[in-house]
């Protein structure tokens, strides 16, 4: 990637705060740091964070609340600014403006009209900022540290957060250390566990990403003919057109700018090809499934929702779990449990080596595991099989693991599910597994292409998918959510095949048992959940079996 080249103000700030504005070479004081990778990376090749005069880095100093802003200013390019008042003590300050525009996009509060620039800026107030900044929230409390009463109440979402994502990782001695300064070498760790590539010109870019990608610049972007792994994030301050020309996105897109992003597909082939020919009319829902029957009704988000007959109501009830650590046990008399986990390439590449360690995994408890093996595109519709997919199977079958797999789905059309459960199909032709193919089919919002999907084409899809999966010997399983299950699948239709079902629950669960109406196989209870062998946290099941 071409390097950026600082403005002139930068520049100037740079020297009057003692920095080096030149980038060849490593810094004499960075060779064997645990964040040598990282200090290269944000300060060599991006020019986040700079050096010294010297020719050192300082990893291990700390850093002012000031120049911190700075560092975020320089990296998301906030545009908005807050009135030259807001804060009392910064008039004339060399960090004001960038205070100022973190302030009014809700990053840099202050205390008690202060922004107190000068003041060395807490690991807890670092990461603090760095989530507003992205707006994660915080979907756990769960905070794994030996002085976690020791975090102030308003770090403890984002601390909690930032841990379980995988993005805050250097308290090796089980502590947070939340008052301690952070320091250099800490803070462009979080930004290169956050951000695998940056984007910082309009020059067309075209490497595959196996992170997060965010693109920085003012002038937009082109991306081409790439494949990112996690998410594309736009920053606040893009302001040029983003491009995205036959690009497969896995993530998702989190657009803090004001550009909307334009997807395009070329066409392949030269002029001299003939035209493909008009596609034939697809099979329609009729031709798949029979409709189930129904007997009365149950609200859902103020909606009347069938009730299917034959298919099984759950006998799940209040007090049938506990927290053992941050998995559920089953204590019901219905049913006997196992526990399992979903894997795909995100747990790879949070371990080690971007390899998983099944022994260890199964040596923690874990009975079973759900290996993505692909997915389709959200956006472009096209298909890939897990980067991983191969080795977490064979790794998770050697180590005497029960081992399924799901497929990613967006079929918008019956052809659609079949040729994912073609794909499926010819992935695991010389593997061998002991556990169900499930078929994952999901819509978060607009941006996703099965976004309007009548129910009866959605059921369709899932039943021609699980057919073809079953006639080729494996067992089908359906994982959906609430929404997809009550609004746009016909639980008739679907009740041959195994029910997988998402609800997450934390400590501060109100409740602690499923509220799906039918009864569920497997229940994925968290996405939080720690186990040995994988980093980050995994997502947690539990199997239902009956008595």
């Amino acid at each position: 990637m071409k390097r950026f080249q600082l403005p002139k103000w930068l520049a100037c700030g740079a020297l009057a705060t003692g920095l080096l504005l030149t980038t060849a070479g490593a810094f004499s004081d960075t060779e064997g740091h645990w964040a040598e990778g990282a200090i290269n990376k944000w300060s060599q090749e991006y020019s986040i964070i700079q050096g010294y005069e010297d020719g050192t880095f300082r990893p291990d100093a700390s850093i002012t609340r000031g120049a911190f802003a700075g560092i975020m200013d320089r990296f998301l390019h906030f545009q908005a600014v807050s009135p030259v008042n807001t804060f009392s003590d910064i008039k004339g300050n060399y960090w004001e403006e960038a205070i100022l525009k973190l302030n009014a996009a809700g990053v840099y509060l202050g205390n008690n009209g202060k922004a107190l620039a000068g003041d060395t800026i807490t690991r807890q107030q670092a990461v603090t900022m760095i989530a507003r900044a992205f707006h994660i929230d915080a979907e756990t409390t769960s905070l794994p540290y030996g002085d976690a009463d020791q975090i102030s109440e308003y770090a403890r979402a984002s601390v909690a957060e930032m841990t379980l994502r995988g993005y805050v990782n250097d308290a090796m001695d089980g502590n947070f250390r939340p008052t301690d300064p952070i320091t250099r070498a800490e803070i462009v760790n979080i930004l290169g566990n956050m951000i695998q590539t940056l984007v910082q010109t309009a020059e067309p870019y075209r490497e595959d990403v196996y992170g997060t990608l965010m693109v920085s610049s003012p002038d937009g972007a082109t991306l081409s003919g790439m494949t990112i792994m996690g998410d594309l994030i736009l920053a606040p301050g893009v302001q040029g057109e983003v491009v995205l020309e036959n690009v497969v996105l896995e993530g998702s897109i989190r657009n803090f700018s004001k550009v909307e992003p334009t997807w395009r597909k070329t066409q392949q082939g030269t002029p001299e090809q003939k035209p493909a020919e008009e596609e034939k009319p697809g099979l329609k829902p009729e031709e798949v499934y029979v409709p189930g029957k129904t007997n009365g009704t149950f609200t859902y988000s103020g909606k009347e929702i069938p009730i299917y007959k034959g298919v099984e109501k759950s006998r799940l009830y209040e007090g049938d779990f506990a927290w053992n650590g941050d998995r559920l046990e089953y204590l019901g008399g219905d049913f006997d449990t196992r526990f399992g986990i979903d894997v795909s390439a995100y747990q790879n590449r949070a371990s080690e080596n971007n390899t998983i360690d099944w022994e260890a995994v199964a040596a923690d408890g874990v009975e079973f595991v759900m290996v993505r093996i692909g997915l389709r595109g959200t956006s472009t519709g096209e298909i890939y099989a897990d980067q991983y997919y191969r080795e977490n199977i064979q790794g998770a079958m050697a180590a005497g693991i029960e081992t399924g797999v799901y497929f990613f789905a967006q079929a918008i059309t019956v052809e659609e599910a079949m040729e994912e459960a073609d794909f499926v199909l010819s992935l695991l032709e010389d593997l061998e597994i002991d556990g169900p193919v499930a078929y994952d089919w999901e819509m978060h919002d607009s941006t996703y292409r099965v976004y309007g999907t009548a129910p009866e084409m959605a059921t369709a899809c899932a039943v021609a998918f699980c057919q073809r999966i079953e006639e080729a010997g494996y067992q089908a399983m359906v994982y959906a959510g609430q929404y997809v299950s009550y609004i746009k699948y016909d639980q008739g239709a679907i009740e041959p095949y195994l029910a997988w079902y998402p609800e997450y629950k934390s400590e501060k669960s109100e409740s602690l048992c499923p509220s799906f109406y039918y009864q569920m196989d497997y229940w994925q209870f968290s996405s939080s959940c720690s186990v040995a062998g994988i980093g980050g946290r995994v997502d947690a099941n539990l199997q239902f079996i009956p008595r």
